[in-house]
């Protein structure tokens, strides 16, 4: 699986929470990715940031948006196997 964080330039919760999913996305074996969201086109730019997408074999399986490392860890238990 694989995690993929959207931030904006000069966000600052961004900054600080991407460490936190760095390493809890380590821990769960997941493939993190960042993206810059002045690098999206405007048609698919997420309403705020940072915003996250979980893909299993290239199909998003959740998204969610924030800073809350419960609801992180919430939505990778709901999808990830054993």
């Amino acid at each position: 699986m694989q995690l993929i964080m959207i931030k904006k330039k000069g966000c600052i919760p961004c900054r600080e929470f991407e460490p936190i999913v760095k390493k809890i996305a380590n821990e769960s074996k997941l493939d993190f990715k960042t993206v810059q969201q002045e690098n999206m086109p405007d048609k698919i730019k997420p309403p705020y940031f940072p915003y996250f997408y979980l893909y299993d074999s290239k199909k998003v399986v959740d998204e969610w948006g924030g800073t809350s490392e419960r609801k992180l860890i919430s939505v990778l238990k709901r999808n990830l196997k054993s």
